[in-house]
């Protein structure tokens, strides 16, 4: 289990130039995801007033990042990283730059909001598929958990910026954040062509490649093998799925509630701001509380931050608040089993598995965010944010339930 960099010294995070180059351009993309996730179903809202077809679009982009992440990982581990990315960000920028055409044309269709939305969700899961492996690829070993670290940060910080930015920009004129998301997913071009190290998989030019479909449930049955990930792959996949209609009914909620499109951006960025705060504490966390205890805790904090959301109040910020409370813990447990993955699992294997969980962890999300769409345009948003909050308290009781192995 090897990389390009184990021969070499290291040399502090700040200072690699590959992996800053890969990190700012990952970040300038999943700003451009976020600002996305609330500049389309505000555009729906706008234009219909219907929650549940908000809740279809965004449901498509779920099924796309469900469908194609599993094949994707496999596909890392087999063709090149770089023309991945390359091909990832081009997806992502076609899908997006065709409703700024739509919208700035003012010719917008359900079914193509849909479409684009299918294809912005793949181009995610390819990019998403070539995360870990390259990692390992431009960071040593001792620098791992700090960069796993960093990884939440600017995931927590895209969450944090992207939505007030997409709302604000909404308001302003309802093309702006389309095209401003079609600029930010060229980070990732750039990334792609400017990162020296060789970023693999490599295989001599005589090595036939095994068969496809039979290589790509190797990673599922590794994840068989271990009782520990084989738990972490459902808790992963119900809150996931539950987060992913918790942030869809942030929007909803705000919305009924008489907020501005800028007010539901700010919203959501201040619930962001909880993953942030997470995320810059999750060193700490991990350094002093086992992965069991994370899990526990964070499990509890969920029921508490999903409840109070159903708070009323006048003003969206208190419940974007809410929302933060229940984002925080959530960075601090990605990077304790994370970090667990990638100093055990073998290289060759590392997309195949990383995208086997990261396929489980969304593979409800779809469901979610339609029936929770579904259900607040049929009776009230309250109904199911208080079922999420009881699917989170039965998960909180499971922690204490099942013992399974875990590791630091």
């Amino acid at each position: 289990m090897s990389d390009a960099r184990s021969a070499t010294p290291a040399v502090p995070l700040r200072r690699n130039r590959d992996y800053n180059l890969w990190w700012s351009g990952a970040a300038a993309s999943q700003t451009g995801s976020f600002m996305v996730t609330v500049a389309v179903p505000m555009l729906i809202l706008t234009n219909s007033g219907s929650a549940g077809q908000a809740g279809l679009v965004t449901g498509a982009s779920a099924v796309a990042k469900f469908v194609v992440a599993f094949p994707a990982g496999a596909v890392a581990d087999r063709c090149s990283r770089r023309r991945l990315l390359l091909l990832s960000s081009l997806m992502q920028l076609a899908a997006v730059a065709s409703i700024l055409i739509a919208v700035a044309s003012q010719h917008v269709r359900l079914v193509h909001l849909a479409a684009a939305a299918l294809v912005e969700g793949a181009g995610y899961a390819l990019h998403s598929a070539t995360e870990l492996p390259l990692l390992r690829k431009v960071v040593p070993e001792p620098q791992r958990r700090a960069a796993l670290g960093r990884e939440q940060g600017r995931k927590a910080a895209a969450q944090l910026t992207g939505p007030p930015l997409g709302g604000t920009l909404f308001s302003w004129v309802p093309w702006a954040p389309f095209l401003a998301a079609s600029v930010s997913f060229l980070g990732v071009t750039t990334a792609a062509l400017g990162i020296r190290a060789p970023l693999g998989p490599q295989r001599r030019r005589k090595e036939a490649a095994p068969p496809f479909f039979p290589e790509m449930l190797e990673g599922v049955r590794y994840i068989r093998r271990s009782a520990f990930m084989s738990y972490m792959l459902l808790w992963f996949a119900l809150v996931n799925g539950a987060f992913a209609g918790l942030s869809f009914l942030l929007v909803v909620l705000c919305h009924d509630r008489g907020a501005s499109a800028s007010a539901v951006g700010t919203a959501q960025g201040v619930g962001s701001a909880g993953a942030v705060l997470g995320a810059l504490a999750s060193a700490w966390l991990t350094a002093r509380l086992t992965h069991r205890q994370l899990l526990k805790l964070a499990s509890w904090v969920l029921v508490i931050g999903s409840a109070a959301m159903a708070v009323p109040t006048l003003s969206p910020l208190p419940t974007g608040l809410a929302y933060g409370v229940s984002l925080f813990l959530t960075p601090a447990v990605n990077v304790s089993f994370t970090h667990h993955m990638v100093g055990t699992v073998p290289d060759a294997l590392t997309g195949r598995v990383s995208m086997t969980m990261m396929t489980a962890a969304r593979s409800l999300n779809w469901l979610f965010v339609i029936a929770v769409g579904l259900a607040a345009e049929r009776w009230d948003p309250l109904v199911p944010l208080f079922t999420l909050s009881s699917l989170f308290l039965a998960l909180a009781c499971a922690n204490h339930l099942r013992r399974v192995r875990t590791q630091r």
